[in-house]
């Protein structure tokens, strides 16, 4: 058979096999009906569901040592019953067929049931009805079986004999096969296991047991009066309150009892006037009771497990929600998502921080409003929106529009759009809109643009010249009119040339590094920078440095600050001035140092006097050469330190006075 392909996982040892057959034998030979003529379809009430349990616990195939136990055993017990040997063999045959049919088919049917090949306890009204349906089918199998049997070898009429064996075995089958499986089952199960008693009480549990009792005691004193129905509400209060194992446990005595009791002639089922018409009566309301006990049990443990797993995944659900609040609401980068009806489902604060809106106030049309152009402030089509895009079915990457905040400088934002799964409950499409603020990137992008532009521009013309002049060298080298005063002037050319690239080159390196080089502050003493700027410079003479309080900030960069500044004040003087520099310093407010550079030099016109921080602005640029990067570095350099830096005309004359700040060293 299908379901014996593998072997099935034994739960008891072979001494098991020997304990369920004698205790078959002993409850067989016990409860058999002394005054039916048939032997073999007598009411022994659980032989036939015990022996189902044996071999589903002792996982035993079809071919088995099992198998061949039980059919020895119940050969001898028909014998013992008074059957002749052929028909005590064929009702054997038909104990076994019955006996194996129902275990392939609870392998087959419930598999995850314990016993069955899982380790599942009987929790479902599904499970419960295939096992049920099994029980049944396999009862009447072997009912049937033995009816043709038993006709066959002694043509006799058995009258209610295939309906008292079909009853009997599936009587049987429900009230052991249910109670072993889910014993064996709590038993043998993995902690924490639970609650035997439900949601009920050991006070609930006792008085569920008198009133059952009292049930019993009055339905089987009173042989004439038809009240068995009250019996149903002792199984209905144990199902819908205890726990299947208890509701099983309760159909298994409440079985065992009335059968006893219907034998010995006592209840309202002995009291019909033919007695094999009463066990009939007794096994199909033990069946009854357990149907509808494990029913009512099983139910609730389908609904309580429901509601276990429901709460559970609400609790997931929920804390899910929480960590994606938590990491949507922590994100720098601005979110919203949006459907085609214009509203807006979801953002988060920093979508509402880079439009300068409050919470309440994110609606998509405020946000088309403030963002209805491109970065290079161009206008922008509602159909080219990046959101609009997605909404389409597009998917937008990384691209920049403006957004306008009124009250704010306006900022560049990068924007990425996805389309989300379509709402199928009101039949909109959903985008998600990701962006971030790319002003600072924008503008070093133009700043760079610009800055590659004025760089290959300067580096044109020293190269262009150098190019002349070697084209001129060679030229006369050709001719052979080179004399030595035009070498050394071409020479001296050449020189000047490499010089102004050489001096562009560093300025262009110093530029590129004075943002990008980490901080290393400590203590400095202004003044002594000074003195090593003048002595690189053979200037000490022509620098004077007077008191200056301590600066928290990079020597490194200071010292470059200084040199920049110094050496523009000894280039730009007039022609015969000697330069005179002084240094000075003073503790100013909020904690900074302000350090003034005070020159005799010509002095910058007050219309440029902020232009000149600029990159490459040049304010005397046809009388001295320079790159136009070195107030710009100085000024980089200030602003890292949380500084400012002013060029101020000199009150005493010619010349220029910069003046800039440095964090105080607080010692």
């Amino acid at each position: 058979m299908p379901g014996d392909r593998e072997k099935p996982r034994a739960i008891v040892g072979p001494g098991g096999a020997f304990a369920f057959a004698g205790l078959l034998a002993t409850i067989a030979l016990g409860t058999r009906a002394s005054d039916y003529h048939a032997p073999g379809f007598g009411t022994a009430l659980p032989a036939g569901g015990l022996a189902v349990l044996w071999l589903l616990v002792r996982g035993a195939r079809v071919l088995s040592w099992d198998s061949g136990l039980l059919l020895v055993l119940v050969f001898g017990l028909n014998l013992a019953l008074g059957s002749e040997p052929e028909v005590a063999a064929a009702l054997a045959v038909a104990v076994l067929v019955q006996s194996l049919l129902a275990v392939v088919l609870l392998r087959r049917w419930c598999p995850g049931l314990w016993g069955c090949g899982g380790d599942r306890p009987l929790d479902r009204p599904r499970v419960l009805a295939r096992l049920g349906a099994t029980l049944l089918l396999s009862s009447a199998v072997g009912a049937v079986l033995a009816t043709i049997a038993w006709t066959a070898l002694t043509h006799e009429d058995l009258d209610l004999g295939g309906l008292l064996w079909f009853g009997r075995n599936a009587c049987s089958a429900f009230i052991v096969v249910t109670f072993g499986l889910l014993v064996g089952e709590r038993l043998t199960g993995e902690p924490p296991r639970p609650r035997l008693l439900s949601n009920a009480s050991w006070a609930e549990l006792f008085a569920t047991a008198v009133f059952t009792a009292g049930m019993y005691a009055l339905a089987f004193s009173f042989d004439e009066l038809p009240l068995a129905f009250p019996l149903l509400a002792a199984t209905v209060w144990v199902g819908l309150r205890f726990s299947t194992l208890l509701s099983a446990a309760h159909s298994f005595v409440a079985g065992v009892a009335t059968i006893f009791l219907t034998m010995a002639g006592i209840g309202p089922f002995a009291a019909v006037d033919r007695a094999d018409l009463g066990y009939l009566l007794a096994e199909f309301y033990v069946a009854t009771i357990c149907i509808t006990g494990l029913g009512l049990s099983t139910g609730r443990d389908e609904r309580e497990a429901l509601a276990a797993e429901l709460r559970r995944t609400k609790e997931e659900a929920d804390y899910q929600a929480s960590v994606r609040q938590a990491v949507i609401g922590s994100m720098n980068e601005g979110l919203f998502v949006v459907d085609d009806a214009g509203e807006v489902l979801l953002h988060n604060a920093a979508a509402a921080e880079i439009f300068g809106v409050s919470e309440a106030e994110m609606t998509r049309e405020l946000l088309a409003a403030r963002s209805d152009r491109w970065a290079d402030g161009t206008p922008m089509r509602d159909e080219d929106r990046p959101s609009s895009r997605a909404l389409a079915g597009e998917t937008p990457r990384e691209v920049e529009i403006l957004v306008r905040t009124g009250d704010q400088p306006d900022r560049v934002v990068a924007v990425s759009a996805i389309p989300l799964p379509r709402d199928g409950l009101r039949g909109r499409a959903r985008a998600l809109v990701l962006f971030r603020d790319t002003t600072l990137d924008h503008a070093r992008r133009e700043e760079l643009a610009a800055f590659a532009g004025v760089v290959a521009h300067d580096l044109r013309n020293p190269l262009a010249a150098i190019d002349g002049w070697t084209e001129m060298i060679a030229d006369e080298l050709d001719a052979g009119s080179l004399d030595d005063e035009l070498a050394r002037e071409f020479v001296s050319r050449v020189r000047s040339s490499a010089r102004r690239m050489r001096e562009l080159i560093r300025d262009l390196l110093a530029h590129a590094t004075s943002s990008a080089r980490d901080l290393e502050v400590s203590r400095v003493e202004v003044g002594a920078l000074v003195a090593e700027v003048a002595a690189a410079r053979h200037a000490e003479d022509k620098i004077f440095c007077g008191p200056v309080p301590p600066v928290l900030a990079d020597p490194v960069l200071v010292r470059q600050v200084l040199d920049n500044l110094v050496g523009n004040a000894l280039k730009y003087v007039a022609p015969g001035v000697e330069p005179r520099i002084a240094v000075c310093g003073a503790a100013g407010a909020l904690g900074f140092v302000t350090v003034r550079v005070i020159d005799n030099g010509i002095g910058i016109p007050a219309d440029e006097r902020e232009l000149i921080f600029d990159e490459f602005h040049r304010a005397h640029y046809r009388d001295y050469e320079g790159s136009g990067l070195g107030l710009s570095i100085v000024r980089r350099i200030v602003t890292r330190h949380d500084g400012t830096i002013v060029a101020l005309p000199n009150p005493d004359g010619p010349g220029s006075v910069f003046e800039f700040t440095l964090p105080a060293y607080d010692g």
